[in-house]
């Protein structure tokens, strides 16, 4: 049995962008192991969440701290390392490249990644990537992308593509993953792939923030909704708290 812990707590985050006060002393917290959804209209603030969460932005105030490690100074790469990696809405992933090799790419510590090693002769390296081949092909099988291995990933459906940017955030091992919008736009065969790994991935512990407006999908797959409206973040325990809330139909419902 997987004991749980806050995994990542956010106290009184401030965001502004010129006179544009995105968040206003956000406080939120995520408990190991659980799948929690960002919900909120636009402009409220999410993506700029996980981009500070992630480190592609800054702070002006408040903490970020993942692990009892502080976020707020550190570069993207080194919270990707620490265990917390994400999707986006532009999917992010390399077209002219296949969809196994999309996945070994985003492998830690990867050989080929730098530039000596290149230049080293690829036997040197072979026990490694071995291993990365395996993982790679252990991965495609868990989310359903073996038979496509060796497509392009511009080839692949819109599903398929959303399924790798998921695999990548796996061959990365993070114990956080943030999904933007995981099931908008696909179809239903790829929205029940979609679903039944992510609650895999909550099953073996690791923890998930994910947007989503598929109000289905969230109220099936949700410990937890925090709502983000007038730069705060409100938490409700379950989609029934969350829709009955007179704020919550005022707001975003209507």
């Amino acid at each position: 049995m997987i004991e749980n812990y806050i995994m990542l707590e956010i106290n009184n985050l401030h965001k502004s962008f010129g006179e544009n006060h995105v968040l206003n002393g956000i406080n939120l917290s995520l408990e190991q192991g659980k799948i929690y959804t960002l919900i909120g209209g636009n402009g409220t603030g999410k993506t700029t969440l996980f981009n500070l969460i992630t480190g592609f932005i800054k702070p002006d105030k408040g903490k970020i701290i993942f692990k009892e490690k502080e976020l707020n100074k550190q570069n993207p790469v080194i919270i990707n390392h620490f265990g917390i990696t994400r999707t986006f809405q532009d999917l992010r992933i390399i077209n002219q490249l296949t969809v196994k090799e999309n996945i070994l790419l985003s492998f830690k510590n990867n050989p080929g990644e730098k530039i000596l090693n290149s230049l080293l002769p690829a036997g040197i390296f072979q026990k490694q990537y071995d291993e990365f081949e395996g993982k790679a092909d252990q991965i495609l099988n868990k989310v359903h992308l073996k038979e496509v291995e060796n497509n392009l990933a511009s080839e692949i459906s819109y599903g398929q593509q959303k399924l790798l940017t998921i695999a990548c955030c796996l061959a990365n091992n993070a114990r956080l993953l943030l999904l933007d919008e995981p099931v908008a736009g696909i179809d239903k065969d790829n929205y029940t792939r979609i679903y039944n790994l992510i609650i895999e991935l909550k099953n073996e512990g690791r923890t998930i923030l994910q947007i989503e407006h598929n109000h289905k999908f969230v109220e099936s797959l949700s410990d937890g909704i925090w709502f983000l409206n007038a730069g705060k973040a409100t938490f409700f325990e379950h989609y029934k708290a969350f829709i009955n809330n007179n704020v919550v139909k005022d707001i975003y419902l209507n």
